[in-house]
């Protein structure tokens, strides 16, 4: 999907995330473990290892959702996420996609769209006041970007699973990250989604940086961009997929199983 003619072109990118040295432990077990982790602004980069590897855990710290023990986070430069809460973080132009779709089903696409450009308004004074021109404009692109114009005013409860993966990457667009999260977004999703979704994370890149979780091979494989394998809290091993395939301690500890 993606024809990267070098994974290595964004080394001498600006980084957008910086994490050095960092762990935390939960009652004694050290779910991150000295991690170094460092993303380039505008790139994709895919996050795979075992259950229990800490990639839900990385994220959190990444997010606010947990301090780490030591280590430094830094965002675009000069932001120290660790002395941020989660509401900052979110404002700082982080946005997380959780695995399983939590829309307001019982709304529009458009409404879940609107409710997401509200940011920390009223949505009761934002339908009062309504949408002024700029925000539209960012609604409607967005929905073209996730394939989801045509839907916009149906319940987001008849959407298919995929359709529901994109309307929350979309409720995260409006809010113009410059750093998304997303853990597992194919989980479920028809091979058609798949390839949708694959198509969908690769346009995005450059506009936006991207991290994705995952576990489906197939998936990352097709994405063609920089992967990191975690285990046991940190990083095992760094490159391409066909690189981290043939890497023996990966096999023995991942895709061997």
């Amino acid at each position: 999907m993606n024809d990267a003619a070098s994974l290595d072109s964004q080394s001498g990118a600006d980084l957008l995330l910086f994490m050095e040295d960092v762990s935390v432990s939960f009652d004694g077990f050290k779910a991150i473990n000295n991690l170094n982790f460092y993303v380039n602004d505008g790139e994709l980069r895919c996050v795979i290892g075992p259950n229990g590897a800490g990639k839900s855990t990385m994220m959190d710290i990444i997010t606010g959702k947990t301090r780490p023990d030591k280590g430094v986070v830094t965002f675009a430069s000069d932001i120290n996420l660790l002395e941020l809460d989660e509401p900052e973080i979110a404002l700082a132009g982080i946005g997380r996609k959780f695995q399983k779709p939590t829309v307001f089903e019982a709304l529009t696409v458009f409404q879940n769209l609107e409710l997401a450009v509200a940011g920390d308004r009223s949505p009761f004074a934002l339908w009062r006041h309504g949408l002024n021109p700029e925000q539209r404009d960012s609604i409607e692109e967005v929905a073209s970007t996730v394939a989801l114009t045509d839907q916009m005013d149906s319940l987001a409860k008849i959407l298919s699973h995929g359709q529901k993966q994109w309307l929350e990457i979309a409720m995260l667009l409006v809010q113009q990250p410059r750093l998304l999260l997303i853990d597992e977004p194919v989980a479920g999703m028809t091979h058609q989604e798949m390839e949708r979704t694959g198509q969908l994370l690769t346009d995005l890149a450059g506009k936006h940086t991207v991290v994705v979780v995952e576990h489906d091979m197939e998936f990352v494989r097709s994405l063609n961009t920089r992967v990191t394998v975690l285990h046991q809290g940190s990083v095992l091993a760094e490159g391409s997929m066909a690189s981290v395939q043939n890497n023996r301690e990966v096999i023995q500890v991942y895709l061997g199983e």
